[in-house]
């Protein structure tokens, strides 16, 4: 192999493993989901104010925006329910953010990620009625 094909190789695949390594979901936040997916479903509203920002923000399927105290006060009147798997989903990584869709048989929902002092918190989310 000549050196200058060599250079080449070498900064084709520094180019690639960076967009490999970008689309992997670190473990840390893969579990952070995981937590916060459970403690939706089981009405925890400790875990969920942890794995929440204090700025977060939610659109529900109506339509209404609902800051984190809303969403907290509504979370403590819930009742526990089985988790209902994904159909569908995908994570994708934009800078520091991850961003997460993924639709049940009734609903789109779609977070945000953010990364600070505190761990891995979602930010965001939106929930749309998913069509049949």
């Amino acid at each position: 192999m000549s050196r200058a094909h060599g250079v080449r190789l070498a900064f084709t695949l520094a180019c690639l493993i960076p967009c490999v390594l970008a689309a992997q979901v670190p473990a840390d936040l893969q579990e952070a989901m995981r937590a916060r997916d459970q403690s939706v479903a089981k009405a925890d509203a400790a875990t969920w104010d942890r794995l929440t920002t204090d700025d977060f923000t939610v659109v529900t399927q109506d339509g209404v925006l609902m800051t984190k105290a809303e969403r907290l006060a509504q979370l403590k009147t819930q009742k526990a329910v089985t988790p209902t798997p994904p159909q569908q989903g995908d994570i994708k990584h934009y800078g520091d953010v991850f961003v997460r869709r993924r639709r049940t048989a009734e609903l789109w929902v779609l977070d945000v990620w953010v990364k600070d002092a505190g761990g891995w918190r979602v930010a965001a989310v939106q929930v749309t009625a998913a069509k049949k």
